[in-house]
């Protein structure tokens, strides 16, 4: 019988496979059992993804311009790269590795909601995560770590160390993250329908120590302090560097709603109607990326974010914290989508939903408009607006 645990040759002899085998056979059985062990395992395996041929990776260079405007970063799943955009353009780009198998990198928009320099997974048995800027509540995030240049990770978006710690510095909380199964780019944008600023009307002036004012005063301090329970974990610096973001903005054509959010909280959210609602809308990106001489006008950008491609059937697991629990399957829309402007053309918003963003909208605003809704990756309070493509 064949023997599982080979010796070296000179000692094979000596051993009953040694006697059994023979010198020839047993350095066939090394040959095989070696053959067997440099074979790839599952993580190894050649990914379902098509990748196309590229150079090999290199190490991110040094920052060749300081950032300007606001920070969008486009992760391309079938080239299995990244690339940061400010308002000039283009500014860094890095060969990455996204999940495989049956841990996929979901694809969507969503953006940084928390960042530490050292962290280490609850999930994986405490694996390092350096640098890390998450991207999901159930455990998406981009950090440093083995990149291949194909999908290699459990979810995560894994970088190179030197563009890992490059791209820590260069975001904040909330910086805009599309992952996309191809490489869309930002392209400028004019239209009728993305928002202008307006002053706002002077507010009626409240006396603190009145039975109004106290009234008033109170609830705002409750709102906040129920806001910080269902974070879990509010300091004093996350909480000013919260309050300097701008407002964000979700059209969702299956929640029938358009709301807004400020600092990872909810503000305020209207019905919004959608003209022929049988046709996709498509998941498309505005990002209001500087404010006009004018001092109303703002400049804008749009990303379109295509579906996935996969079918329903294939539809993995993505969240971290329930492996157990697959996430409900996409339903693919039919038929083509609409182009950023054609989308924009297609929403009716109440008066009062676009006066009062008018008063609020900043360089930074996004706009977010998708057939999606509402999803478990999606927090009530405590992260940006997330839809999920696939």
């Amino acid at each position: 019988m064949l023997c599982l645990t080979l010796s070296p040759i000179s000692r094979l002899k000596g051993t009953r496979c040694g006697r059994g085998l023979g010198l020839g056979a047993g350095l066939g059985a090394v040959f095989f059992v070696q053959l067997f062990m440099l074979m790839p395992g599952p993580a190894e395996a050649r990914p379902r993804y098509w990748i196309r041929d590229r150079a090999a990776p290199t190490a991110a260079a040094p920052a060749t311009r300081p950032v300007e405007g606001p920070l969008q970063i486009v992760i391309s799943i079938g080239s299995q790269r990244l690339w940061v955009y400010d308002s000039k353009g283009l500014l860094e780009t890095s060969t990455v590795s996204t999940g495989v198998g049956g841990y996929p990198t979901p694809t969507g928009v969503f953006a940084v909601i928390d960042k530490e320099v050292t962290h280490y997974s609850n999930i994986y048995g405490g694996a390092s995560m350096p640098f890390m800027q998450r991207l999901t509540m159930s455990g998406v995030a981009m950090h440093s770590g083995m990149v291949t240049g194909r999908p290699a990770s459990h979810g995560c978006v894994r970088l190179p160390h030197p563009f890992a710690v490059k791209l820590y510095r260069l975001t904040r909380l909330g910086a805009r993250v599309v992952i996309a199964p191809n490489e869309p780019t930002p392209e400028d944008i004019v239209h009728a329908r993305l928002f202008v600023r307006k002053p706002a009307p002077n507010p009626e002036p409240v006396d603190p120590r009145s039975a109004k004012g106290i009234a008033i005063a109170g609830a705002t301090e409750m709102t906040r302090a129920i806001g910080n329970a269902r974070v879990g974990k509010i300091t004093a610096e996350r909480t000013q560097e919260l309050e300097k973001l701008p407002i964000s903005i979700l059209v969702s054509k299956a929640d029938g709603k358009i709301a807004v959010r400020h600092g990872f909280r909810q503000i305020f959210e209207a019905p919004v109607s959608i003209r022929d609602p049988d046709r996709p809308l498509g998941t498309h990106v505005y990002t209001a990326l500087a404010l006009q001489d004018d001092g109303s006008t703002m400049r804008w950008q749009a990303i379109s974010v295509p579906a996935s491609g996969h079918s329903v059937a294939n539809a993995r697991k993505i969240s971290r914290a329930s492996r157990s629990e697959a996430e409900p399957p996409f339903q693919v829309a039919s038929g083509p989508t609409s182009s950023a402007a054609e989308a924009l053309d297609r929403i009716e918003l109440p008066q009062e939903a676009v006066d009062r963003i008018s008063q609020i909208v900043s360089p930074g605003t996004s706009l977010i408009v998708t057939d999606h809704g509402t999803n478990r990756e999606m927090r009530v309070v405590g992260t940006d607006f997330i839809v999920l493509t696939r």
